[in-house]
């Protein structure tokens, strides 16, 4: 806690940090594998700047939170068609073991609730669908609060660190619908 004031609320970062991430039974192509240790740049990310806030000893209220794992076949991993109940209660039915990031995600995002944030913000390798839409160069972005939406994308311009809003419409809740859970890992 760098900030003086008690009241002030911390910002929470997290970062995704698979790793190795094989794709699990859906195993992913055997071209690229050798890349999936990236998976966890999201919490490197984190981890660097926890590290530098932690140095230039900035007057933030900032909490890190890494999530690591890794998704490997084997005798005790996930399967397509188990449901997994996740940390806030709700039920996830697996459709595919290589969508497994948003798990991760699920159960940290309810974990950091605690800190009662006032933003948090999350960076993660999350799905190649993300570089079809926007290539090698731009960062997708997806947020449910305009304000810091409009900030972070102006942090980016300012960096060089490109990086373009996603849309997160109602419409694409359907696609999580499962008949066996409250919702499914891929949409």
């Amino acid at each position: 806690k760098g900030n003086a004031s008690e009241d002030a609320r911390p910002i929470v970062l997290v970062g995704k940090g698979l790793t190795f991430d094989s794709g699990g039974i859906s195993i992913k192509p055997s071209e690229g594998m050798d890349e999936m240790k990236y998976d966890m740049c999201g919490a490197a990310a984190v981890y660097g700047v926890m590290r530098m806030v932690a140095e230039l000893q900035l007057p933030i209220n900032v909490i890190g939170v890494l999530a690591g794992c890794e998704n490997m076949p084997g005798g005790r991993a996930y399967r397509p068609g188990d449901v997994l109940t996740t940390m806030s209660g709700q039920t996830v039915e697996v459709l595919n073991t290589d969508a497994e990031g948003r798990l991760v995600l699920c159960d940290v995002l309810t974990y950091v609730e605690r800190f009662e944030p006032e933003a948090v913000i999350d960076v993660a390798t999350l799905t190649g669908a993300c570089v079809i839409a926007l290539g090698h160069h731009i960062t997708g972005l997806m947020a449910n609060h305009n304000p810091l939406a409009h900030e972070l994308i102006a942090a980016s311009e300012q960096s060089g660190d490109r990086a373009w809003r996603l849309p997160l419409g109602d419409e694409y809740q359907e696609q999580l619908e499962s008949n066996f859970a409250d919702m499914a890992n891929i949409g």
